[in-house]
């Protein structure tokens, strides 16, 4: 069975929106906004190819992809010191959830967990533009000393001050 145009179009539009996101991004992040945009725009394509292709195994396959962003996400929220790559991380564990809810009840919630994982992807497409708003802040904060950077973390962008 072939791809529904409206199957392929709506990807193509979101994977439009993460790429101006990751060249904002570039723009104006850091390495580890960077890295977090990149993480979301290689899943976004991978996840598209793979329904172009309409390859065999389709959910499983998005789904490793999706545990992967999740890992990868945590880790540079971890490292980040951003509330955007935090709550990209949390989104995106609302996802990894939502593929538990067919082994409760079988194929009903089969297009439940995949409108749960459009509605996340439109968040992280939001949250990739939050950051660069972050970013933006983070960068002029630095630059005016104006959050305690020099306190705490040197001379590189933070997202906010800290008392530590």
């Amino acid at each position: 069975e072939a791809a529904s145009p409206g199957r392929v179009r709506t990807p193509i539009v979101m994977l439009s929106a993460n790429l101006l996101g990751l060249g904002l991004i570039l723009w104006r992040g850091e390495w580890v906004d960077r890295a977090a945009t990149l993480a979301l725009v290689a899943v976004v394509a991978a996840t598209s190819v793979l329904q172009l292709l309409n390859a065999p195994g389709l959910m499983v396959w998005v789904a490793v992809l999706d545990v992967l962003l999740f890992f990868t996400l945590w880790a540079l929220a971890e490292r980040g010191e951003r509330w955007w790559i935090v709550a990209l991380a949390g989104f995106q564990f609302i996802a990894v959830v939502a593929y538990l809810a067919p082994f409760f009840a079988w194929k009903r919630l089969e297009w439940a967990v995949i409108s749960v994982n459009w509605a996340v992807w439109a968040l992280d497409s939001l949250c990739v533009f939050f950051g660069v708003w972050e970013a933006s802040y983070a960068r002029r904060f630095a630059r005016e000393r104006a959050d305690g950077a020099r306190m705490d973390a040197g001379s590189r962008a933070r997202s906010a001050a800290s008392m530590e």
